[in-house]
């Protein structure tokens, strides 16, 4: 009996963690949304690749994901990230939808409130807990050749599916030019300092910061906008 207790537990100690997602990418290009915020930007699938080597591949219907790239985060603190997209839907827009592995399948956790319209697009600018509370929020541009607003909502990856808030919001920013292939800017995470959201004003004219301070954004000018080399510089630690 010794022996089979034995075997059991040297059997449970062999057996593998669960993989987590190492990376993702989108998939299948394509030209049918036809919005072309991004070139090429627009895509039938997102892939990811665990860090066992394993792809799952997830196909959507009813849009596209719109994006330059999808962004790995940990939400629910599982210390496992899920996958942070841009769907456009054909008549709604777009949101950010999430991403995650459920029982082996790469499913989506939730999403926050769409646009509202057809080539209506956003801009995600970075991911941090903005207000110290524990829960982490993304930061993004609203339209970055309309709006050109900021917002800023928090994602509680403790309910299923994934709930989102928004905690605040500002106008006159943006972080994208209509046809260009990449977001400018980002958020600022440097020890021991709030994190810090860096776009351009919304004439390009400007390098822009805003912080969060109770509970609502400050924006102030830090220098003259040139090239997206002015704002890579503004994202640096001092």
């Amino acid at each position: 009996m010794r022996g089979v207790k034995a075997a059991i537990l040297s059997l449970c100690l062999a057996a593998p963690a669960a993989a987590d997602i190492a990376s993702a990418h989108y998939a299948e290009p394509t030209d049918r949304y036809g919005h072309g915020a991004v070139p090429g930007g627009e895509y039938g699938a997102l892939e990811v690749t665990l860090n066992d080597g394993t792809r799952h591949l997830v196909r959507v219907t009813g849009g596209v994901f719109e994006d330059t790239a999808p962004r790995l985060h940990d939400f629910d603190g599982d210390g496992t990230p899920e996958v942070v997209t841009v769907f456009s839907g054909d008549t709604t827009g777009a949101m950010i939808r999430i991403f995650g592995l459920q029982d082996g399948t790469l499913t989506a956790l939730g999403n926050n409130a769409p646009i509202g319209n057809r080539h209506r697009w956003l801009a995600v600018a970075g991911i941090a807990d903005f207000n110290g509370d524990g829960l982490d929020e993304i930061a993004y541009v609203d339209r970055p050749h309309l709006a050109r607003r900021l917002r800023l909502v928090t994602v509680d990856g403790s309910k299923s599916p994934f709930s989102f808030k928004e905690v605040a919001s500002v106008g006159g920013l943006t972080n994208h030019k209509y046809g260009s292939p990449d977001i400018e800017g980002g958020v600022r995470i440097c020890p021991d300092q709030p994190p810090v959201v860096v776009t351009a004003s919304a004439n390009w004219s400007r390098v822009m910061e805003a912080r969060l301070i109770d509970g609502e954004f400050e924006i102030g000018p830090i220098g003259k906008y040139t090239d997206p080399n002015s704002l890579t510089a503004a994202l640096r630690c001092d």
